[in-house]
């Protein structure tokens, strides 16, 4: 979104705003002038709307009249925020008659008005003078609701992949610890190829561990190292204190005596590896394999001068049909009509699998001679050098809807390899505005309908899927990134603000962020509205997930965001500031002069209430992320935040006994997520003012519990479909669960932590009509016989036990008759799955971690039972290292 459209939308919500405290007849008595000035701008909104799907680029007289524009309304918007401001910190609050006398009594204003009003009548002359006509090889496309993507097609590469596999598992002539790598160009599919190994059945069943990260670059050695101790052990939690040499040791000793694989996927340069990961691999001489990837055949010979490279060559003319062909039709066939334009369009890909599924992306969208021929004719053949295959990577994103593009260029603001986690990539594109309502559906079920559009058409890759089969994590591949990354700067949409050492949101009188913060933190950017260097969104990044917290000496005390300054116009647009991965030790209150942020992500230590928020009036997001356990008071003024969407803590939240006598209650119709809030004796008539949540978390503590708290009555949520009900007593006091019917009546997700489910109980959650998934982790009640009734779970898709004390596990033939997937994690006593799971023809997948042999046999016979009635699709995965030998 350009400049001159966020100004003129941030002074309709002002205006709007002042609109809904005061009648419409009450206001156009007192002052025509605003209700003329409200008018003119959704006018103008919607000329600059038009000139935006012209395919011309405005000429500089254009450009110079849609700066007047702006310039006008930044004024007004000036005096309307002030005022607003100003009106919430005063008790008499906001009055659409003050602000009608300040238009009548200020003169500038009042022409100022009248500016906008001129501009309304001259806008569409501008417009005429802009080729309004669409050219002709362009082709409407429509946004088309997708199914989920199985998975990443893999054609070729089949005798690598034989040779590979056998230097990997084969009868091993070398057991001292090898280097195997994989060389190729940029989007041949080493990542996807080496994937394919990673997963393999003789890789799974061969090495008692396995572990995977991205190529590291300068200063990035910590990352890859939590990444590969996130697959070694349980114990998350603890790394995000450890100093890099700590987490280099714990890797060591873990992998110590283990047949391990590791893949480092993406080595630029040979430095890291001899200086810091040599020493962190032992070498046992039993069949340890470390797999790399790499652009550079000189990168990896200097790495293992003594071992040749696997070369991933281009796919031949029949491969690059082959996998064309999938991504299009999935499993039918071309259509003969298609045939010759098809490989006639593949030939051009000249055997890169990525631009083959960019090229299939676009070609998919409308299977015709006529759009294939358009494809055809209007593409050219990619030239060899350093720019290659790009013309075909761009014709993906220049045949998006215009919807799309801001959506994919966004991506190019997340750095280089990163795991983008679905929830925060959804929350900022509404945040940014780039989701417009349309019909009955909610903002984030259209950006997750756009999410699934881009991965449909080959320009996103799903990383990790969540329970229920949704999108959970995504990536983008380097190149699509480089091409966002390009478009963008090109469209002034994006540019980068600062490097590893500055950054000119923070006084430059201080020390800077980045001299301090250099750890953890690769990236900051910004994103530049049309003509104009202010920045509209501020990310600060690192690789590590979304709620990893840095070493305690990475924390700063101070962050001048101050609008007093010389450029404080830079920041007064921001709507996006997510400053998660920065450790501050206290709220930065210059941040409430934000008056326009929809998004605000912060990460403090040591926080216990929250300062009044109610300035931030068009927040719709706030994540804080704190220490574990840490609980903080929201403000009384947290009600009067009526636009509030989502609401995620780490810690608990807990709300001001005051703040809900209020004699005049708010209701907050808008919220959707809260997360960990203390069910305490008052939250009834919390959750009686969020109507419409969909995602809800609970928290109760011994402390809580020892208050006779009990499971709140959820009955009246009925938009409520994923509860999380976090119950830490230590063993010490147990919680009952309520009868259904205290339930939410459309619950679909069910998460229930802590020792307090008594497996007796569980009858009550198997008459759930709605539930599809359930995860029970932590559960040590001494109740180790779980009898699962009649026709109970009718519904479940998803079942993940997690650390339990369960030891025997019974089921009739009649329950769980839709499960698809059974995941067991850590539980280690139960004998044996039910026999009656033989018969569920619905089952997918069973994967078993910290599991007996009993267990592990009776998955097999599962899966033989299965085959035996025709589903040979049951895949059953029992992870060697976990599995008694």
């Amino acid at each position: 979104m350009d400049e001159i459209d966020i100004v003129v939308e941030f002074l309709l919500e002002d205006i709007e705003l002042v609109l809904s405290k005061t009648s419409y007849s009450i206001l156009s008595e007192v002052s025509p002038v605003v209700i003329s000035l409200y008018e003119d701008l959704n006018i103008i909104k919607s000329c600059l709307k038009r000139m935006k799907e012209s395919p011309s680029n405005f000429n500089i007289l254009q450009s110079f009249f849609l700066r007047q524009i702006r310039d006008v309304v930044l004024k007004i918007l000036d005096a309307t925020d002030s005022y607003i401001n100003n009106a919430l910190a005063n008790s008499n609050g906001i009055s659409g008659a003050d602000i009608a006398i300040s238009f009548q009594h200020s003169s500038e204003l009042s022409f100022w008005a009248t500016q906008v009003s001129l501009y309304r009548r001259l806008i569409p002359k501008v417009h005429n003078g802009i080729n309004a006509s669409m050219s002709n090889k362009e082709v409407s496309s429509r946004l088309k609701s997708s199914s989920p993507v199985l998975g990443e097609e893999v054609v070729g590469f089949d005798d690598e992949a034989t040779a590979v596999l056998d230097r990997l598992t084969g009868e091993q002539k070398q057991l001292e610890l090898e280097v195997i790598s994989l060389v190729g160009v940029a989007g041949i599919g080493k990542t996807t190829f080496a994937k394919r190994l990673y997963n393999d059945s003789r890789v799974l069943h061969h090495f008692h561990v396995r572990a995977w990260t991205r190529g590291p670059q300068l200063n990035e050695e910590m990352n890859a190292l939590h990444d590969l101790l996130t697959c070694v052990t349980n114990d998350n939690y603890s790394l995000h204190k450890m100093y890099p040499h700590e987490m280099g040791e714990k890797l060591h000793k873990l992998l110590k005596g283990k047949r391990y694989l590791i893949v480092i996927d993406g080595i630029w340069d040979s430095l890291s590896w001899k200086l810091f990961f040599m020493k962190y691999f032992p070498d046992d001489s039993n069949g340890s394999k470390i797999l790399i990837t790499s652009r550079t055949k000189d990168v990896v010979l200097k790495i293992s001068p003594n071992s040749s490279p696997q070369v991933l060559q281009f796919l031949s003319q029949d491969e690059s049909w082959e996998l064309f062909e999938s991504k299009v039709f999935t499993d039918e066939s071309c259509p003969q009509e298609l045939m010759e334009l098809g490989k006639e369009m593949v030939a051009k890909c000249r055997g890169l699998p990525l631009a083959i599924v960019v090229l299939a992306g676009v070609a998919k969208q409308e299977k015709s001679p006529e759009w294939w021929m358009h494809i055809v004719t209007d593409i050219a053949s990619p030239t060899r050098g350093k720019e290659q295959f790009m013309d075909i990577l761009a014709f993906g994103y220049d045949h998006l809807p215009n919807w799309l593009k801001p959506c994919f260029l966004y991506l190019g603001s997340f750095p280089q390899g990163y795991e983008i986690l679905v929830k925060k990539i959804v929350w900022s594109w509404i945040a940014e505005g780039f989701v417009k309502q349309n019909g009955e559906k909610k903002l984030e079920e259209l950006a997750e309908e756009y999410l699934t559009d881009l991965v449909d058409r080959n320009l996103i890759a799903v990383s990790k899927r969540k329970s229920n089969g949704g999108i959970k994590t995504c990536q983008v591949h380097d190149l699509l990134r480089d091409l966002c990354v390009k478009k963008a700067k090109d469209n002034l949409f994006l540019q980068p603000i600062c490097g590893h050492k500055q950054i000119s949101l923070f006084s430059p009188s201080r020390p800077t962020l980045y001299d301090h913060c250099y750890k953890g933190v690769r990236e900051i950017e910004a994103k530049l509205p049309y003509v104009s260097s202010r920045p509209q969104n501020i990310k600060c990044f690192h690789s590590y997930d979304f709620h990893y917290i840095p070493p305690n000496d990475v924390k700063f005390t101070h962050i001048d965001i101050s609008l007093q300054q010389k450029n404080s116009l830079v920041y007064k647009l921001l709507r996006v500031l997510d400053l998660g991965y920065i450790i501050l030790d206290h709220f930065p209150v210059n941040i409430l002069e934000l008056v326009h942020l929809n998004y605000l992500a912060l990460r403090i230590y040591n926080l216990r209430k929250l300062p009044p928020l109610s300035k931030l009036w068009n927040l719709e997001t706030l994540i804080l992320v704190t220490e574990k356990g840490q609980i903080v008071t929201l403000p009384e003024d947290i009600w009067q935040m009526v636009k509030l969407r989502h609401l995620h803590y780490s810690g608990e939240l807990e709300f001001e006994r005051a703040s809900l006598s209020s004699s005049t209650p708010f209701v907050l119709y808008n919220l959707q997520t809260i997360s960990q809030v203390r069910p305490s004796s008052s939250i009834q008539e919390v959750l009686g003012r969020m109507p419409n949540l969909v995602n809800l978390g609970c928290h109760l503590t011994l402390s809580d519990a020892m208050k006779h708290a009990q499971f709140p009555d959820l009955s009246r949520l009925r938009m409520l479909e994923t509860l999380t009900f976090d119950y830490q007593t230590l063993n010490m006091a147990k919680f009952f669960l309520p009868q259904p019917s205290k339930f939410p009546p459309n619950l679909k997700k069910l998460t229930l932590v802590g020792s307090f489910v008594d497996w007796k109980e569980m009858s009550i959650i198997g008459m759930l009509p709605n539930l599809e998934v359930l995860k029970i982790k932590d559960n040590f009640f001494n109740a180790p016989r779980w009898e699962v009734m009649d026709e109970a779970f009718s519904h479940l898709k998803f079942l993940k036990l997690s650390n339990t004390d369960l030891q025997q596990w019974s089921a009739s033939s009649s329950s769980f008759p839709c499960l698809q997937q059974l995941v067991l994690d850590g539980c280690p006593n139960l004998q044996e799955i039910p026999s009656s799971f033989r018969s569920i023809d619905t089952l997918e997948a069973i994967e078993l971690y910290y599991s007996s042999q009993s267990v592990a046999d009776s998955a097999r016979q599962i899966q033989d039972s299965q085959r035996y009635m025709g589903n040979d699709g049951l895949k059953v995965l029992i992870h060697p290292q976990f599995e008694e030998q």
